[in-house]
């Protein structure tokens, strides 16, 4: 019989070596918040983390009752009422609305009435009673006023519709609820009531420079949220739920460039560091490696592979723009690993069973797992660049790519048969647009001119290029 957990390490789980503090949310409102709530302690100590949860549990659990404020209310909640009597308001005939208009009187007395202070007072027409409120139910029937009286609506209330209508893929929509997470989250810190009708464009204008002065975000994160926000917005003002849409100006400037900022291609330093160095899951991701070192694929077709036509060619699923299922013919110096992952398999086989699909609930991709692992190797060897401000390393698992594109551009390959290969849009219409590709065995003599670094230790010339790597 399994030992029953210890109720004093609730909301406690350990992942990596330290503990973090996790909160599962209701089912109705994992589109803002997505299904759970989780925060890292940064400890291994268990007394510690205890202390750390304590803090964290009670921001959690007033994170998810502003998101039911802010969508709506719970089903059958005051804000949900009030929103449903203003749907009948609004289509009721005069006796009706009056009907209506008593019945939200008594309601509303009755909120205030309860734990409320009775005076007796005297006035003209005799003794009286006065009703003194608790401030929370003076603010309760303030807000359902606004709601039903003056038509205002919650800023989240609409948005699951919104998503409804979205054609995006499910791990694109995950933005939707961050980006409308992190809005409701300003207008409360700055006492902006969330209501749509309280955003105009200074508030939206006050919203852009919070989001550009962050510092926790990327500049192409800052500008995925802050779009988001501004489509919402757009697909509200359309249907005629907003009186305008205050961000439809409003764009984040993105900041000039260096080149030194800019992500890279592995040295070959590095590729012989990265195929000889002990990753604690062996071959297993090592193979991975040198599929997209030889392919040039992106790490989550390469972890998605079938066996399909192997051992003569890997056949990648569309990634990014790709409209099919793209052929790259195996490199020579894959032939061991191809074999030895297709002996006894069928053609719809995985070729990398050991990292399993995330469950059909999930919207991870089937490589984020690998990601997370790939990130933990390259950082005990030391193949990292990183930089203050900046949430990843110069190099990681795309530099593959980029080391394989240089490699066959200083081969002398031309153009447009690398960007046939590595899965590109091609250049021109001509070639774009008419063209049916270049021939196969054409790819499969310039994929053989990709040659890896000595596996065998020995030293590395480092090449030399037009655009040198910029040393920090």
């Amino acid at each position: 019989m399994p030992r029953k957990a210890d109720p004093k390490n609730g909301y406690l789980t350990k992942h990596d070596g330290t503990y973090r503090v996790s909160m599962g949310v209701p089912k109705e409102l994992r589109a803002q918040l997505g299904s759970r709530l989780v925060r890292s302690t940064g400890t291994d100590s268990l007394t510690e983390a205890r202390a750390i949860r304590d803090m964290v549990v009670p921001r959690f659990r007033k994170q998810i009752e502003e998101a039911w404020k802010a969508r709506g209310g719970k089903k059958n909640s005051l804000l949900a009422i009030a929103l449903e009597t203003r749907k009948l308001m609004e289509a009721a005939d005069e006796n009706m609305s009056d009907f209506l208009d008593q019945g939200t009187r008594e309601w509303f007395d009755k909120i205030l009435r309860d734990g409320a202070r009775i005076e007796d007072v005297m006035t003209p027409d005799g003794p009286d009673e006065r009703v003194i409120p608790t401030p929370e139910a003076a603010a309760t029937v303030k807000e359902l006023k606004r709601v039903i009286h003056r038509g205002e609506t919650p800023i989240a209330y609409l948005h699951d519709s919104f998503m409804r209508t979205l054609k995006t893929s499910a791990r694109s929509q995950l933005d939707e609820p961050r980006a409308l997470g992190i809005l409701l989250d300003w207008l409360e810190a700055h006492d902006i009531e969330p209501f749509i009708e309280n955003v105009s464009k200074p508030v939206a204008v006050r919203f852009m420079d919070f989001m550009d002065q962050r510092s926790d975000l990327s500049w192409a994160s800052k500008a995925k949220y802050f779009g988001r926000i501004k489509f919402y917005w757009a697909w509200l003002a359309k249907r005629d739920h907003a009186k305008e849409n205050p961000f439809r100006d409003l764009t984040l400037e993105r900041p000039e460039t260096k080149r030194s900022d800019d992500e890279r291609p592995y040295t070959d330093q590095e590729v012989q560091r990265l195929l000889m160095g002990k990753p604690m899951e062996g071959n297993r991701m090592r193979d991975v490696m040198m599929v997209a070192a030889l392919t040039g694929a992106r790490l989550d077709a390469v972890v998605d592979l079938k066996v399909g036509g192997l051992p003569d060619h890997f056949t990648f699923k569309p990634q990014k723009k790709e409209r099919d299922h793209r052929h790259v013919p195996a490199h020579p110096d894959l032939l061991e690993i191809v074999e030895r992952r297709i002996k006894n398999k069928g053609r719809e086989d995985d070729l990398f069973p050991e990292w399993p699909a995330s469950p059909e609930t999930s919207t991870r991709p089937r490589s984020a797992y690998f990601s997370k692992r790939y990130t933990k190797y390259t950082s005990n060897i030391g193949v990292r660049e990183e930089e203050e401000g900046r949430r990843r390393s110069k190099v990681n698992f795309h530099s593959w790519r980029r080391w394989f594109i240089t490699k066959l551009e200083r081969a002398r390959v031309r153009e447009p048969l690398i960007a046939a290969i590595v899965g590109h849009k091609r250049p021109g219409m001509t070639l774009g647009l008419y063209s049916g590709g270049p021939e196969f065995e054409e790819a499969r003599e310039a994929i053989a001119l990709v040659k890896l670094p000595p596996l065998d230790g020995s030293t590395v010339p480092e090449e030399r290029s037009l655009s040198p790597r910029r040393r920090a």
